[in-house]
């Protein structure tokens, strides 16, 4: 199954976090594919992106606490 595939698919925490691992493996495997391979650029992509989309869900709020707790979470 590929990455867009999986995203489609992730309804609940765990499968969130089976989609992150797919993620990272994914820029490992395949750094070509990525126009944003380097924090910065990912974040300002991920910036773009956020103020262009019209969805409202999930949370804004919860998505700004999982990327604050990320910063510091081992």
């Amino acid at each position: 199954m590929d990455i867009y595939e999986q995203a489609q698919k992730v309804s609940s925490k765990h499968e969130f976090v089976e989609f992150l691992k797919l993620f990272k493996r994914n820029l490992e495997e395949t750094p070509e594919e990525w126009e944003n391979d380097d924090l910065a650029s990912f974040i300002e992509g991920l910036t773009g992106y956020t103020l262009d989309s019209v969805q409202e869900e999930p949370s804004w709020r919860m998505l700004s606490e999982i990327l604050l707790a990320a910063r510091v979470y081992e």
